[in-house]
């Protein structure tokens, strides 16, 4: 472990990069008060130290997990939206991000632990985190809100909650349902009814 920890120091951004994959793991499935420094260190192949070495603390680490995997949810719909400026149609816009939304989620799914865990406490971080993806949000969805005759930020609400919705409850409601979160035909079909309901909402005198 040594000799195997040492070499790990001479390249601190392998490193540091395995630590935050095993943290994120760790956090995702047992939380932060069932993880320790020292599972984490194991997990990544270095020793127990490593972590607060790089990090300083559980904290901070866990702040940097939020931060890394918040960033993944926006690299994707950052480029949703630049797909959707080229759309000929404010729903296919739509239809661009809702896909992408639901690609994302369905592929990712220590993203949508991270989030549900943080969703349970009394304050969270991630409401800071999120918020250049939401005024990106706010901004590519607000033709489609308008035609709609909402407003763009009730139009990301409705959207985001239908897109998530089967991924938090993949393991209680959905199985009731016969429904399958992340099988891929599963994933089509949530696509295209999200892509109706979009239709109907911006349809000439609805």
């Amino acid at each position: 472990m040594a000799e195997q920890n040492s070499e790990r120091l001479r390249d601190p951004e392998r490193t540091r990069e395995a630590i935050l994959a095993a943290a994120e793991d760790s956090f995702a499935r047992v939380g932060f008060e069932g993880t320790s420094l020292q599972q984490i260190g194991e997990a990544a192949g270095v020793a127990r130290s490593t972590p607060a070495y790089f990090f300083g603390s559980k904290a901070a680490l866990y702040d940097a997990v939020l931060a890394r995997v918040i960033a993944r949810a926006r690299e994707t719909m950052a480029r949703a939206y630049a797909t959707g400026e080229q759309a000929p149609s404010v729903e296919d816009a739509v239809e661009s991000y809702v896909g992408a939304a639901i690609e994302f989620l369905g592929h990712d799914r220590n993203f949508v632990r991270l989030i549900q865990r943080e969703a349970l406490g009394e304050g969270s971080r991630v409401a800071e985190f999120f918020g250049r993806t939401v005024e990106e949000g706010i901004v590519a969805l607000a033709p489609a809100a308008e035609k709609a005759g909402i407003t763009p930020e009730r139009l990301v609400l409705d959207l985001t909650a239908l897109c998530w919705y089967p991924f938090a409850h993949e393991h209680t409601l959905l199985p009731a349902l016969g429904m399958k979160a992340r099988d891929p035909a599963f994933l089509a079909e949530q696509k295209r009814h999200i892509g109706d309901l979009v239709r109907a909402m911006t349809r000439p005198g609805r």
